[in-house]
Parts: structure tokens; C-alpha cells; sequence
């Protein structure tokens, strides 16, 4: 059995193999990839992959009919804690599943957790001690996860003015953080936008923009991506000290941000080496592809 012992017989490795996911984009599937750059709030995705198993091997290990189980898929975004699942999926007589199902887009966000489940969907009374006989019981399980990068998914926007509080009121935007490494991104990290700012307000809702709306969301993209990239350099130390942070935590997105980028800096900079510092951070956030990308 494997490792991860269940009140009940579970197959073993390499009875049950995952089929990567299929992402299917412009009429083509293509490969589900880890980020999905670029992504546009409130688009649907429609995802799609293979489970098969190892019949016989099946039956013996688990004691149970494949026609007993079927593949379950649900998924979690980090960002608005919802939850939702696909109707199942069942087993052919050659052992295969095929799970093909859309994602509402207006329902994600942040980080996309897929959760695929071999599940026992009917109960039973009559079987050998040991078997799976509750409906829902998990025979075996695999997790992907897809970050959805966009200005307003990797970040939840507010808008409020900025004269009642103790921001600037001429400030456009600002961005909330937190140096707690542990703690959930999504809910320590968020941009402010000043109402004041009515150019800036229409340009980060939803909805086609014209050039120059493109043009301010560009700007504060780059700016927000800035930031953290510098938040990301002086807590490199931090960082560091840990192989791997808490998967969606402010220490997982500022190491992935720091991984990703070419800077090398190492330490915050001398008030001499400001200018140049800053120029380095601009080249790095534009080579992550944030902001105006040169044509």
C-alpha cells in the first residue's frame, strides 16, 4: 500500500496514472501550463485530461469493480476561496477516464488548484473487510496547481479615497504588503487605487481599453511588479533560509518573484547607487514581462 495509508485498500504506484491536463486555446488543446501570462479576469478556461488504470491490478489491490468508482475533479482559487466541482467522470472497460470540463472565469482568480480524485461512488455492504464502502471514500488523488497572472488576479483591487486616509491624496495607486513570510498572500497583498484618479479607476475594470487605458494599467502593473521585486531583494536573506514556503504565502510569491528575476542585486542600495539600483529593478520587472513591453 502506498504510503499515504487510508482506512481502506488503496492501488498501488503505477496502477493509476495522470495524464498531464490540455488547456484548450483559439480552438487548439495545448499543454496546461504552471502560469497562464496575461490572463484576462472573468475568462473561462476549459481544461481536460486522461486517467487510466491498470485494470486487473486495480481489482486485486482494491477489491473493487471498476464500474464502482469514477474520476472527480474540483478546483479552488486561492484568491476567492471558491470551490466548485465537474460532474464525474467514468471508467471505459479499457480503464480509461477522460475528465473535460469549463472553469468559469468570473469564479477565478490567484491560484488555481485542480484536484482529481479515483472515488468509490457506489455504497456496498457485501464486501471483504478492508474495501472502500462509503460513497466519496478517495482511492487515489493528484493536485495541479496553475497560477493565473494578471494585475488584478495576483492582486484584489480597491478603490477608495485617498483623502481619508493617511496616503497622499495626490498618490494614484498604493500597494498594502506584509513582511510576515508565512502569511497568505492574497490576503495581505492589495492595491489601492485613489478615486480621484478617474483615469486610473476606468482603466483597471473590466472590459476592452482603449490605448491610453492600456497604457495607465501598463504603468501601474510595472509599478506594483516593481515593488515587490524590491520588497523581494531586501528580504532575500529571509528567504532564503527556507528550501520551500507554504504554497499561495507571501515567502512562496516573494521567492518565486526573486527566482524568476535576472537581478542580481544583493542589498539594499547607498543613496549612490539609487539611480542605478532602480534602472536595474525597471530592466528586471520589464524582462518578467510587466508593463510596457518594448515594440
Amino acid at each position: 500500500m502506498p504510503a499515504d495509508v487510508r482506512p481502506y485498500l488503496v492501488p498501488n504506484p503505477g496502477t493509476v496514472v495522470w495524464e498531464p491536463w490540455f488547456l484548450l486555446d483559439a480552438q487548439e488543446w495545448k499543454s496546461l501550463p504552471s502560469t497562464i501570462d496575461g490572463w484576462d479576469p472573468g475568462t473561462d478556461l476549459r481544461a481536460a485530461r486522461r486517467v487510466r488504470v491498470d485494470v486487473g491490478r486495480f481489482v486485486e489491490e482494491t477489491g473493487l469493480d471498476l464500474a464502482d468508482v469514477a474520476v472527480t475533479l474540483s478546483w479552488t482559487s486561492s484568491t476567492t476561496d471558491m470551490t466548485e466541482a465537474a460532474p464525474p467522470a467514468y471508467f471505459d472497460m479499457n480503464g480509461a477516464a477522460v475528465v473535460d470540463t469549463t472553469l468559469k472565469g468570473e469564479r477565478l482568480s490567484g491560484t488555481l488548484s485542480l484536484r482529481s480524485t479515483i472515488s468509490l461512488v457506489r455504497p456496498s455492504f457485501d464486501r471483504a473487510a478492508g474495501v472502500a464502502t462509503v460513497p466519496g471514500s478517495v482511492l487515489a488523488d493528484d493536485v495541479q496547481r496553475v497560477v493565473l497572472e494578471s494585475m488584478s488576479s495576483m492582486f484584489p483591487v480597491h478603490e477608495i479615497d485617498f483623502s481619508h486616509t493617511r496616503l497622499s491624496p495626490t498618490a494614484s495607486w498604493h500597494l498594502e504588503t506584509s513582511t510576515d513570510l508565512s502569511a497568505p498572500f492574497y490576503g495581505s497583498f492589495r492595491v489601492l487605487v485613489n478615486k480621484r484618479d478617474r483615469e486610473l479607476r476606468a482603466a483597471v475594470t473590466r472590459g476592452t481599453k482603449d490605448r491610453r487605458q492600456q497604457a495607465l494599467l501598463d504603468e501601474l502593473q510595472a509599478g506594483v511588479a516593481m515593488l515587490l521585486l524590491e520588497l523581494a531583494l531586501h528580504l532575500r536573506a529571509e528567504l532564503v533560509e527556507r528550501d520551500e514556503w507554504p504554497p499561495d504565502s507571501v515567502g512562496d510569491i516573494l521567492a518565486r518573484t526573486l527566482a524568476a528575476s535576472p537581478s542580481h542585486s544583493v542589498a539594499p542600495p547607498s543613496a549612490g547607487d539609487l539611480a542605478e539600483f532602480r534602472t536595474q529593478i525597471a530592466g528586471a520587472t520589464r524582462n518578467l514581462g510587466r508593463g510596457r513591453i518594448f515594440q
